[in-house]
């Protein structure tokens, strides 16, 4: 997959990548040969670490392998020791499994796009990158809690911040996962309890008033959007073993094929 610099390349390559499966798939009248080609629809082939972000791309950036290190160090000892399977985990929500990834897309795109914007519109995109990163990540972390309570015997619906902590904590680097989900900024531009002042970013988080600037808070997306690359690496590269696992119906092929088509019509739209 080719470093995308703008959304058309991306749309094409999409596009292309579908229009392929779709043609193996539907000429192909052995249904053991569909099933063989269903099983090798590889998602990793998206490859979001070779994306560029400040013109480098993000699997070259040591901030974001040391994320990568500590997300995969967690989801290891998850499955050790929690004996939750992540990528099931993550992908046992319909709902969300079918718009975060679109969502994550659109983070990338406006990270791009920041230097480019007037500057009184900066702050706006950067909150708003921030919060919807955020809550991406701490999405993925609810399905996480959803399924170790599940296999403890625990039927919460609600989580916040505190439920990861106190579900985890006996993870022994929790408190570096926790860096990654801090309140300080998140809550203000959550309740619009944040505005602009001589270039500051002033906000309030249950009374307690504090000032960024810019240049901390863009600090702040940059480790929210490599916790999100890492996290969505690591389920994109359990996919093939997934395929492998399970046990494919002509019903599941169908589905998956209108579902494709569904995709590439809101491609080319």
């Amino acid at each position: 997959m080719p470093s995308f610099t703008n959304e058309n390349d991306a749309r094409e390559f999409l596009i292309n990548f579908f229009e392929d499966f779709l043609k193996k798939i539907e000429e192909e009248k052995c249904f053991e040969k569909k099933v063989e080609i269903f099983r090798e629809f590889n998602m990793s082939d998206f490859n979001a670490e070779g994306q560029l972000l400040n013109g480098k791309p993000i699997r070259d950036c040591q901030d974001y392998q040391i994320t990568k290190s500590l997300i995969i160090n967690f989801f290891n000892w998850l499955e050790q020791n929690k004996n939750i399977n992540v990528f099931n985990a993550s992908n046992a929500d319909n709902f969300y499994n079918q718009m975060y990834g679109e969502k994550t897309l659109m983070v990338a795109k406006l990270i791009q796009l920041i230097s480019s914007l007037p500057q009184d519109l900066q702050i706006y995109f950067i909150l708003n990158i921030y919060r919807t990163t955020y809550e991406l990540n701490f999405k993925n972390m609810c399905l996480l809690i959803d399924q170790s309570r599940t296999n403890r015997g625990v039927n919460v619906s609600e989580y916040s911040i505190q439920n990861l902590e106190d579900e985890f904590r006996d993870y022994p680097k929790i408190e570096e996962i926790m860096k990654y989900f801090k309140n300080d900024l998140r809550n203000p531009i959550a309740h619009e309890d944040w505005f602009i002042k001589n270039n500051w970013v002033l906000t309030r988080n249950k009374k307690d008033e504090n000032k960024k600037d810019l240049q901390e808070i863009s600090m702040q997306i940059y480790d929210l959007f490599y916790f999100r690359v890492a996290l969505t690496t690591y389920l994109l590269e359990q996919f093939p073993n997934f395929m492998k696992n399970i046990k494919i119906t002509n019903e599941q092929i169908s589905k998956f094929v209108e579902n494709i088509k569904l995709k590439l019509n809101e491609l080319k739209k």
